[in-house]
C-alpha cells in the first residue's frame, strides 16, 4: 500500500474535495452537476470511505479508474482489503460491506487491486491557494513526516485510517495546528456541518444530513 502521494497543481481546471461517499454515486453526480464540474479539466479528491452502505459501492469504487478522481484509504476500504476470517472482515460484513462478499471471487480480487494501486494513506495536493493534506481520519502534528516514509510507524498508519482523537479534542474545545501544510481535510466522523480546528477540516456530512459536502479549494481556504 502506498503511504503518501504528492499531486501537482492543476493549471487548467479547479480542484474539489468530497466527504465520505459510501456508495451514494447518484448523490455525488448531482453534487458535481451543481458545481458545474468539468470532467476534462477539474479534479475531485475523496477523503476515503467511498464504499459500503449506499446502493452503488462497486460503481463508486470504479471511479478510481477515472483520471479526474483521487482518493485516500478509508477504514471501509481497509476492511475490504482484510484477509478472510480476519476480524476486520467480520466487521466489514456488518458495516455495509455485504455487497462485496456477494461478488464473484475474481471481482473481489479486482476491487482489492484497484484500491491497492490507487489509494494512499495520505495525499498532498498543491493548489493555487496553498497546500492541502488529505487523510481519512487523522493528521500527524507535522505533515513533513511523509517526506521520509521509512520513519513512519504502523501506529501512525492505523491512526490515519481509524483515529477519532483529533475530532474528539476539538469537540472538547482543544485546538491545535498541523505544521508544514496549509490545511488538512478529513472524513470518518459524522458531522452535521463542516467542522474546523485551525487548519483542519472534517467534511463527512452524509450520515447526518443525507447530503455530500463538496468544497472547492477556494472554499476550503475561505473557512480556515
Amino acid at each position: 500500500m502506498i503511504t503518501h502521494k504528492f499531486i501537482a497543481e492543476n493549471l487548467v481546471g479547479r480542484d474539489y474535495f468530497v466527504g465520505d461517499i459510501h456508495g451514494e454515486l447518484p448523490l455525488l453526480m448531482r453534487a458535481l452537476t451543481r458545481c458545474r464540474f468539468d470532467f476534462d479539466n477539474d479534479r475531485l479528491f475523496s477523503v476515503g470511505d467511498m464504499i459500503d452502505r449506499g446502493p452503488q459501492s462497486l460503481h463508486t469504487l470504479n471511479l478510481l479508474n477515472e483520471s479526474w478522481f483521487f482518493a485516500v484509504l478509508g477504514n471501509h476500504e481497509e476492511m475490504l482489503l482484510a484477509e478472510d476470517e480476519h476480524k476486520l472482515t467480520r466487521l466489514h460484513k456488518n458495516a455495509g460491506g455485504e455487497w462485496f462478499y456477494a461478488l464473484a471471487p475474481e471481482q473481489q480480487t479486482a476491487c482489492k487491486l484497484l484500491i491497492k494501486q490507487h489509494c494512499s494513506y495520505a495525499l498532498t495536493v498543491k493548489t493555487a491557494q496553498g497546500s492541502v493534506g488529505i487523510s481519512h481520519a487523522f493528521a500527524p502534528v507535522d505533515w513533513h513526516v511523509f517526506l521520509d516514509e521509512s520513519g513512519i510507524e504502523s501506529s501512525l498508519l492505523d491512526d490515519l485510517v481509524w483515529s477519532t482523537a483529533p475530532y474528539v479534542a476539538v469537540k472538547k474545545g482543544e485546538f491545535s495546528r498541523i505544521d508544514n501544510v496549509d490545511v488538512t481535510i478529513h472524513g470518518h466522523v459524522n458531522c452535521s456541518q463542516v467542522v474546523t480546528n485551525q487548519n483542519q477540516l472534517w467534511i463527512d456530512t452524509l450520515s447526518k444530513t443525507k447530503r455530500l459536502t463538496v468544497l472547492s479549494s477556494k472554499q476550503i481556504f475561505s473557512v480556515i
